[in-house]
């Protein structure tokens, strides 16, 4: 049987599930903002299955807390949330989007991102608290630009 995937804006409401997603896959979820501004959830026939965010650093963003439950990958659920990012990125006038991974590196690779050194960060990113220890020392630094 086939489900329904529906991507909505995330609201205030959905904090607990944002971090049952985000903990579900040991993501960081200390600076998650309440108001849930620029995240977006998946939902499979009304389930929470997935979730993904765009923090501002004008002009540029960082694709942030992308996770697909495993049980419903392989489905294009990532794909779909990809797009929305990279959608308002656009929207909001963005040139580049970052992304910093510990896992999905080939998988952003497949999405036209490039690995990156720290060097190579804006400093508008650079300060992001992803980039400043929330995340592990080991992680990708990836880059994409999304201008025409």
């Amino acid at each position: 049987m086939k489900q329904y995937i529906n991507i909505r804006n995330a609201t205030p409401g959905d904090l607990s599930r944002a971090i049952e997603l985000l903990q579900s896959s040991q993501l960081p979820t200390e600076d998650l903002r309440p108001d849930l501004e620029n995240f977006w959830i998946a939902e499979a026939d009304g389930k929470p299955v997935g979730l993904i965010g765009l923090d501002l650093y004008a002009p540029y963003g960082l694709l942030r807390s992308m996770i697909v439950l495993p049980e419903e990958r392989s489905k294009g659920i990532a794909s779909r949330l990809v797009e929305q990012v990279e959608a308002r990125g656009k929207e909001l006038g963005l040139s580049e989007l970052f992304l910093i991974t510990n896992t999905a590196s080939a998988y952003f690779t497949r999405k036209n991102f490039r690995q990156i050194g720290t060097s190579e960060l804006p400093a508008s990113v650079g300060t992001s608290r992803e980039m400043n220890g929330l995340c592990p020392a080991s992680s990708v630094i990836m880059y994409k630009s999304i201008t025409l």
